[in-house]
């Protein structure tokens, strides 16, 4: 056990307690995980649906036993289902358009903010490449820090399903970078 698991299992059990900071401690070391796997799942409202999964979450956790490892992967859950509640409710409602579009306000470096947007444009464009089922995988492998066995539990596949897509996925990844590159040179 590392000293990021030992602290997430004293926030835990502090939390199981009612305690606020303990909330607050999970939140902090845990969201932003969240929010780039909604993010990757191209949910409606990342961060909206990242503080809702938290509240589910604090809302059931005296219900939760187990360690940190477990805990991630009860969250993940948690966070896998909202973006499926997400989709569903995005096919039902007709497509929203906003009425004005509001200038961007920026207050940083514009090179900075730029080279961003291009890596941000870029990791969704390789994404977008991929199945559902391989980026799902992906995602939760590298953003969400979950195992194998963690994802597939969460997706409801077999160990080596998740193993397959996840090694699928990686090639085509490497793929899509490999032609990328040899494009530009």
């Amino acid at each position: 056990m590392n000293g990021t698991d030992a602290s997430l299992d004293a926030a835990i059990e502090r939390a199981k307690e009612g305690d606020p900071a303990a909330f607050d401690a999970l939140f902090r070391a845990l969201a932003g995980s969240v929010a780039g796997y909604l993010r990757a799942r191209s949910v409606s409202d990342p961060d909206g649906i990242t503080n809702d999964v938290f509240l589910r979450v604090f809302r059931a956790i005296r219900t939760f036993n187990g360690d940190a490892e477990r805990f991630r992967a009860w969250l993940f859950t948690i966070a896998h289902n909202a973006a499926l509640d997400d989709l569903r409710r995005r096919r039902r409602r007709a497509e929203e358009a906003p009425l004005s579009q509001a200038p961007d306000q920026s207050a940083g470096d514009v090179e900075t903010e730029v080279m961003g947007r291009l890596a941000h444009d870029r990791v969704h464009a390789l994404l977008g490449a991929l199945s559902p089922d391989q980026r799902d995988v992906l995602v939760l492998r590298i953003v969400g820090d979950l195992s194998v066995e963690q994802i597939a539990a969460i997706l409801g596949k077999s160990y080596e399903a998740v193993r397959a897509l996840q090694r699928r996925g990686l090639a085509s990844v490497l793929r899509a970078i490999s032609s990328h590159e040899a494009v530009r040179r």
